[in-house]
């Protein structure tokens, strides 16, 4: 193609396009003849536009210098001096700071926090060093009150910790969760014995003990007058008792539950069992232990597997709570072959299963046995010693290799550990 077909191929306009620039030429046009058109002057339009710039160039700057004057005007006659801590919101902004900044000071105010020192402003998120430095010499933070004056209206007086109620400590300034955890201390443990222990309960803290220690309240004579020692036997004392001899409230409710649950102490030193019984306190006690060597119960034997809760509960140490859990794990073993499986059930010691050898004997013809050839997989795992994947596993072995003829295959295909086949064995039967 030649340079002027090239030439006229790009400069083609369609209708519709050469309509358009007919249009824009127009403006142009107008734009620029239209001012001299108008024009009265004789001034030529260049030295109009010069002067008119000069206009706008003075305008300009003397408004420049009206806004200045008028922000040093708000800035410098609207400082004063203020206190952080007490100031409200419309201060803030007279004193120049910014709604996010007030806002954010007013929320740390709120939340519980306090400008100690000038310097504290600095912490206020969005406060920015040039404003700080034209507040800091405005900036009169009052004295913070004494810790040893009370925050509150109410005035501090001498008070017993182990007498006063919610409302008696929050008329002293306690917060509700402080008075209820003082409420809930001495409910745990009887009683407060010396000023100290108010530290321990939760929420107190070191702040709290000094500004009330001095009001606090404890006959400490009185109680030590109570305390005495006497020979006791600890599987019949009283609640009552356990305190004249000096024992925490709280290690006398663990022996207490220790006791309901069928527990016994067959010796002095079965005491340091329970979780916290102070050893000083039992070397004080132990001449005064007195446990009765002689059979609670006549030396007569109970078969394990036929015996009724009425039998079983007469055992020494077997109250009603173990009664139930025997009962309940001898019908899911199917029976007892030996009485050191009670010692599978939470709670009961092989040492307290000795005790007992003289009182129990156990019938192996009572069991109920498990015919492995024929139980289902949920038949068989309904067996404490027996669990689902072991289940599966005896009946998946049947389907393979068809009836088990002799149970120790399945120790030789390791069905079951060695421990747990030896335990499992007596209840299996082939048909």
């Amino acid at each position: 193609m030649s340079f002027r077909k090239h030439l006229k191929t790009y400069f083609s306009f369609s209708a519709s396009e050469r309509r358009s620039l007919i249009v824009l030429l127009t403006i142009l046009l107008g734009v620029f003849v239209y001012p001299s058109l108008i024009s009265n002057d004789n001034v030529p339009i260049g030295e109009q536009d010069v002067e008119k710039q000069q206009e706008l160039d003075s305008l300009l700057i003397a408004l420049t210098i009206e806004s200045r004057f008028k922000v040093e005007d708000v800035r410098h006659q609207k400082l004063f001096p203020f206190d952080p801590n007490q100031i409200d919101s419309l201060d803030l902004l007279l004193l120049g700071f910014s709604p996010y900044v007030a806002k954010n000071l007013l929320a740390y105010k709120k939340s519980g926090g306090n400008i100690a020192y000038k310097a504290d402003l600095k912490k206020i998120y969005g406060m920015t060093d040039d404003l700080y430095h034209e507040l800091e010499p405005y900036v009169q933070i009052a004295p913070k009150m004494s810790s040893d004056e009370p925050k509150f209206k109410t005035k501090l007086k001498p008070f017993d910790l182990n007498k006063v109620d919610s409302l008696d400590l929050s008329n002293l300034g306690f917060s509700i969760f402080q008075a209820n955890s003082i409420l809930r201390y001495r409910k745990e443990f009887g009683q407060f014995r010396k000023k100290e222990e108010l530290k321990k309960v939760y929420g107190i803290d070191s702040f709290d003990f000094k500004k009330y220690e001095k009001y606090i309240l404890i006959e400490l004579d009185d109680f030590e007058t109570k305390t005495y020692l006497f020979p006791f036997d600890p599987n019949l004392i009283s609640r009552n008792a356990w305190d004249s001899l000096g024992v925490k409230s709280s290690v006398v409710s663990r022996i207490n539950n220790f006791l309901s649950k069928g527990g016994q102490f067959y010796k002095a030193h079965d005491l340091m069992r329970i979780y916290d019984f102070d050893s000083l306190k039992y070397v004080e006690l132990e001449p005064y232990i007195n446990i009765p060597q002689d059979p609670i119960v006549e030396n007569i034997q109970v078969d394990l597997n036929n015996a009724d809760s009425t039998q079983l509960i007469s055992l020494p140490g077997i109250g009603p709570y173990f009664t139930t859990c025997i009962l309940n794990y001898r019908e899911k073993l199917g029976g007892f072959y030996s009485l050191y499986q009670m010692s599978d059930i939470k709670g009961i010691r092989k040492t307290q299963l000795d005790s007992l050898k003289s009182y129990l004997l156990v019938d192996i013809n009572s069991l109920r046995f498990i015919n492995i050839n024929k139980s289902s997989v949920d038949e068989l795992s309904r067996h404490p010693y027996i669990s689902y994947k072991e289940a599966s596993d005896i009946v998946r072995l049947r389907k393979r290799k068809g009836p088990i003829v002799d149970i120790e295959i399945l120790n030789k295909r390791k069905v079951f550990s060695k421990s747990t086949f030896e335990r499992v064995r007596p209840y299996l039967i082939l048909e």
